[in-house]
């Protein structure tokens, strides 16, 4: 996945960011997103109490996420798409969050201040699949595996 900053301004930022990804966690903020896709269709998964649904944003249109909800944007390869996002104020958290895929359950609640999206949500998932311990499950004992690269819709 390669994400860029279009316009990185005091009160909010504007990136643009192309598919292919590999991503089974989950993005969780306390403001609205807002995403505008540019090339080929992609996948938002969200997290709606304890099931996933998936919807399909397509080439053209525009989908908005409320503030608060378990997110996962699943793009393919080719796919191109901006992202507009609030800056976040000093002390409030950033959540990359890890469901196990066998049983559901919370693996990981990873919070942290997020100067730059870019920079500290690439540290906080590599600091997560370099610990086995973090990606078991301690309800089912499944390991979360990294994904693979997402393939065309």
């Amino acid at each position: 996945m390669s994400n860029r900053y279009l316009y990185d301004g005091r009160d909010f930022f504007v990136m643009v960011i192309k598919g292919p990804n590999a991503r089974n966690d989950f993005h969780l903020v306390d403001s609205e997103e807002y995403f505008y896709q540019l090339r080929g269709n992609i996948k938002v998964r969200i997290r709606e109490g304890e099931r996933m649904v998936d919807h399909i944003v397509r080439e053209g249109e525009t989908f908005f996420i409320p503030p608060n909800v378990p997110h996962s944007p699943q793009r393919p390869p080719d796919t191109i798409g901006v992202v507009v996002e609030r800056r976040r104020p000093p002390g409030e958290k950033e959540h990359v969050i890890f469901y196990c895929e066998n049983c559901g359950a919370l693996v990981q609640d990873i919070h942290f201040d997020c100067a730059d999206i870019v920079e500290h949500f690439s540290q906080a998932m590599l600091d997560f699949w370099n610990d086995d311990a973090r990606r078991t499950c301690k309800k089912c004992g499944t390991k979360v595996e990294k994904p693979e690269p997402m393939k065309p819709l």
